[in-house]
Parts: structure tokens; sequence; C-alpha cells
């Protein structure tokens, strides 16, 4: 027994011990678990609530109405290296450009009115010296600056017209801008895209081929093509819940438009990228493509640019809905 009496304190002791071993154990367990969630925990309350979600995997919802009252902030940027060539009826030239195209975008829309501003637009390329940032220099692809004066188009029946035409660029964009703007609304996730999924669940891992009359559901305009997609992951995007889809194919789309007014012809190969489609609303929110482009613009007896190269693409679209004011109190 006398043997016994030093082994049972050692015994508790060793008990105490695995216990505290046990209890580190699962607060480190706990501590990651958190720290996962945290790093999962991207969509907001009420998006999030809006997700439809089962073990057979996700639907992207198109059943919800669509805001009527929106702001939406656009980013992009276009990484390039590229061949341009000018053509005018008096000269050819041929440059080969590598830099970095950034615009910023804001808009607006309150049912049938849509304001429009361009924020920013810059081209940067490499400096001369490694250690020295970029430098800024006026846009090699376009032939005036685009204005950054705000722009309203109002819908009256089927119509889009602008508001006042004050100087050219408000009559150019009248001319140019308002018979497609429709398709530019969706293209800027102001608009639901017409064809979205349909109503069967898609898990992680799933593919699918979008070709025909489904490229609308990625493209806005006449494009032709087909898009190869996989759905790797579940992310957010300003605190929207998407889906986030490998994509790889080919396309074509032809005068296709932007708010400076205009129209361009497209090739685009994507060798890689990805697409973060909404699980709430027909949107897609943001892009990043790597890809080899041809595409016009311009013409109509004036200066024709061509460029063809390698571009590295990345949209993101900041998508807020907004209350609609508050109709006045009779009397008030």
């Amino acid at each position: 027994m006398k043997l016994l009496i030093p082994i049972l304190p050692l015994l508790a002791l060793s008990l105490v011990a695995c216990d505290k071993a046990k209890s580190l154990i699962n607060q480190a367990k706990s501590t990651v678990k958190g720290q996962i969630a945290a790093k999962s925990a991207k969509a907001d309350d009420e998006f999030q609530k809006l997700v439809d979600q089962s073990p057979e995997g996700f639907v992207f919802r198109k059943d919800l109405p669509f805001p009527s009252h929106l702001e939406v902030k656009i980013t992009r940027r276009r990484e390039m290296s590229v061949r341009l060539t000018q053509t005018s009826a008096i000269e050819k030239r041929m440059d080969v450009i590598k830099g970095e195209h950034t615009s910023v975008s804001q808009f607006e829309r309150t049912d049938n009115q849509v304001r429009y501003t361009l924020k920013d637009i810059a081209f940067k390329v490499p400096s001369t010296d490694p250690k020295a940032e970029p430098q800024k220099i006026a846009d090699p692809f376009t032939q005036t600056p685009p204005s950054t004066k705000p722009v309203t188009f109002t819908k009256s029946g089927k119509t889009w017209k602008i508001g006042e035409r004050t100087d050219f660029h408000s009559a150019v964009l009248a001319a140019q801008v308002t018979p497609v703007l429709d398709e530019l609304l969706i293209e800027s996730a102001l608009a639901p895209r017409s064809l979205w999924f349909a109503k069967s669940r898609i898990k992680i891992g799933d593919e699918l081929d979008v070709t025909g009359n489904a490229l609308s559901m990625l493209l806005s305009g006449n494009a032709k093509g087909s898009l190869h997609l996989k759905l790797e992951a579940i992310d957010a995007v300003r605190g929207q819940p998407c889906g986030v889809f490998s994509v790889t194919g080919d396309y074509t789309r032809k005068d296709f438009p932007d708010f400076s007014g205009n129209l361009t012809d497209e090739e685009v190969s994507i060798q890689s990228g990805k697409l973060w489609l909404s699980l709430i609303y027909p949107v897609i929110l943001k892009e990043e493509l790597d890809t080899i482009q041809t595409f016009k613009s311009g013409g109509n007896g004036g200066l024709a640019g061509r460029i063809q190269g390698s571009v590295k693409l990345f949209v993101t679209r900041e998508w807020k809905p907004i209350a609609p004011a508050a109709a006045p109190t009779p009397g008030g």
C-alpha cells in the first residue's frame, strides 16, 4: 500500500493535465472554427436570408422582385499588352502598347430614371525606372477625353431620352446611347438579365456549357460563341452572396456600346477566369478574366482603331439597393 501512495497524486495530476490539454485543444478548435466562420461570414444578413440552399446545392434565384432603386459603382481595370492600329483617310499608324487602363463609373437608378457619371479614367504605363511608380499618360485609345459631367436618362413608354442636351457630348449620347441603353443597364447590373439559370439546384463542382441564345445570361448585346462554366465556390461581393464560376471559351460580339457612345466589335478568347454570379438576383457582380482579344471601334469617316493582344480584365460592380423616398404626408 505504501507504494501506491505516491502514485495516486501523480494520477490525479495526470488527469488534471489531461483535462487542461483537452480544454486547450477544444479552445484551439473553437478559435479556428471562429476564424473560419469570420472569414466565410462575408454576406450581409439580409442577403444571406434570401439564399436558397439545401444539401443538394444552390438555386440561383430569379423570382424576387428586382429593386427599382439602386446605386452601382463599377470599377473596370484592364492590364494590356496589345498592338494598336489606327487608320484614317490620310494615314495609318501602328503602336505596341503595354499599360493599365482604369475607369470608375457611378450609377443611380430610380424607377425609370438613370443618372450616369464617369468618375475617373486613367491610362498608366510602366516607368523606365523600375523603382518608380507607373506613369499616367493620355489615353491612347480615345481621340478626345470623355466627359465627366453627369448625364440623366429618363424612360418614356419604351423609349429612353436624355435630359438636357446642353453640349455636343449630350447630343452624341442622345443619338448613340439611348437606343441601346437597355443593354447597357443589364451590363451594369441596373437591370436583371433576361435569361438566368433553371430552377434545378447546382452544387460545387457542377459544370455547364453556355451557348446560343443562353449567352445572354453572361454577355449583353449580340454575342455568339460558347463558354464553359464550373461552380468552384461560394463567396460574397460587397455583402451579396455569389456563386464563383471558373470560365473558359470564345465569343464574338458586334456593335457593343458603351456610355461614351462608342460601338465596338470584339473577338475574345478567355484563357482562364472567374465570374461572381449573384445567388439572389440575375446579375454579375465581379469578373476576373485572362483573355486574348481583338476589338475594333470608330470609323464612319473618323479615326478607326483595331486592338489585338493580351488583356487581363478586372471588373467589380458595387451593387446597393436603396430605399425609395417616402411619399409626402397629406397636409404635411
